[in-house]
């Protein structure tokens, strides 16, 4: 029997803060209550900094930690995650993965702020305009001179600029990413770091709301009881994480409040037998998407169905376009997954994900030139027109039909844009510029599928499969079986 006690004493509170309008705080307060309840935050912050269950971070951690049990001691590091309290603060920055002494200059220079030029998103709406916190950290970041290639010296010296943490440094430079790493440039890296765990915690924050809004409508029914805990009724939570059915059956056990806060987002995680079975679907060519979790907001709406495919499209410049985002998609799993690793491995408490998208066979079939087009390497067309891209320069006549194109498929090139600047012509494109598979570049050549970002592109892959795409949480234990399986020399 449910505590009449909390019940009572949940519901006041619950309906004495209906109208509180939303802070600053990550956690959102109505949610903060009834995880502390149970045990799965801690009560106090701790320099600003806060633990919060693995299990109640996002919307499918539920799914990704499902195997960790809710009794387990605040104090474990396995169970538990430090996430700051505020999302606009100095503990954020450094979560982000700034040094502390990067910290405490910028955060000096974010709280003494000037009074003329533009306000801060935190200061009241003057109609002008107004640097986010996001925009203000990178802009103090990414001011330093590059690095690329492959002289490790010179990227630590440009981390070091950057002002990033020893460990956000060395999560960058893990050799098991050396050859991906060198596909772009140093300060491409920090910003896609920083980017990617800034999203993390506005994904936490998104899915604390997600919990507060189902809390409310609980409370607000007659006789509505707001706790959740963690089973479904008639469940008992096993120490495996797993339910088990008053008639001894197991399943999977997932917070009938995190369930609300995760539409579109699949029941099981990579490497499960659904998700198996989704690659290898005949009559279908399957495409795949290595990526953070918290950069996909918006592509579900809150039924679960597609809203906003545009989430994942790629920012220009890219292969195929200088200024147009486009979707990219790989036909191997294993470009997939060797990008979700590596975001995996620069992640704090972020979640990573792999997305699969499937497409009628038929419907490719049925495109023709100019609306497809193939080009692989060592085309001149495919040297010229991703030179041209990469590098920022105009297209001549022949190559605008790729433009226009609703797909392209074709070699996925590899090194930063700095390289094809500095090449004098497309005719200086070597082998070396094509992403190879492999830790090592040394298998084969890798092929992308690239669809117009424009209105387009985007209806045929509504009519073609996208309604339907999935998305896998990317756990750690998958991150750790791909780590064993691609070792790398410490020679």
């Amino acid at each position: 029997m449910r505590d009449l006690r909390y019940q009572n004493k949940f519901k006041w509170y619950l309906l004495a803060n209906l109208n509180m309008s939303e802070s600053g705080t990550i956690l959102a307060p109505l949610d903060f209550e009834d995880l502390k309840a149970k045990g799965l935050v801690s009560p106090e912050s701790t320099a600003g900094f806060r633990r919060i269950h693995k299990r109640r971070l996002n919307r499918s951690s539920d799914e990704e930690h499902r195997n960790i049990s809710f009794d387990v001691s605040l104090e474990s590091s396995v169970a538990f995650s430090t996430i700051p309290d505020v999302l606009i603060s100095r503990e954020t920055m450094i979560h982000i993965g700034l040094s502390t002494e990067k910290t405490d200059e910028l955060w000096q220079q974010w709280v003494n702020w000037p009074h003329d030029g533009p306000r801060r998103e935190v200061d009241p709406d003057d109609g002008g305009l107004q640097v986010s916190f996001l925009d203000f950290v990178l802009g103090r970041v990414l001011h330093r001179s590059d690095a690329i290639g492959e002289n490790d010296v010179e990227w630590r010296v440009c981390l070091d600029a950057c002002g990033l943490a020893p460990a956000t440094r060395d999560a960058i430079m893990d050799r098991h990413f050396t050859y991906l790493r060198q596909s772009n440039s140093c300060q491409y890296w920090v910003r896609d770091t920083i980017d990617m765990r800034y999203a993390g915690l506005q994904e936490i924050q998104r899915s604390s709301r997600g919990r507060e809004m189902e809390l409310r409508r609980r409370a607000s029914r007659p006789g509505g009881h707001p706790r959740d805990d963690g089973t479904s009724q008639g469940d008992i939570e096993t120490s495996s994480g797993l339910s088990s059915t008053p008639t001894g059956q197991q399943r999977r056990s997932a917070s009938g409040l995190q369930q609300q806060s995760m539409p579109g987002m699949a029941s099981d995680i990579w490497g499960s037998a659904s998700a198996i079975a989704s690659r290898n679907a005949p009559g279908y060519t399957t495409l795949f998407k290595g990526m953070d979790q918290g950069r996909i907001s918006g592509l579900f709406d809150d039924a679960g169905a597609l809203s906003n495919i545009g989430t994942l499209r790629s920012r220009a410049p890219s292969d195929f376009s200088a200024t147009r985002s486009l979707f990219y998609f790989s036909p191997d799993v294993r470009v997939a997954e060797y990008y979700a690793s590596y975001a995996k491995r620069r992640s704090s408490s972020e979640s990573v994900v792999i997305v699969c998208l499937r497409i009628p066979n038929a419907s490719i079939e049925t495109l023709s030139e100019p609306d497809i087009r193939r080009l692989y390497w060592p085309d001149d067309a495919w040297k010229e027109l991703v030179w041209r891209c990469r590098a920022g320069r105009s297209l001549p006549t022949r190559l605008r039909t790729y433009r226009d194109a609703i797909l392209i498929i074709g070699t996925i090139s590899r090194k930063p844009d700095a390289q094809y600047h500095a090449l004098s012509s497309w005719e200086d494109i070597t082998e070396s510029y094509l992403l190879k598979m492999g830790v090592d570049g040394s298998g084969d050549t890798a092929v992308q599928y690239v669809f117009n970002g424009e209105d387009e592109g985007c209806e045929w892959l509504e009519e073609n499969g996208a309604r339907d795409i999935k998305v896998f949480p990317y756990p750690l234990r998958d991150f750790e079986s791909w780590i064993a399986a691609n070792p790398v020399s410490h020679s």
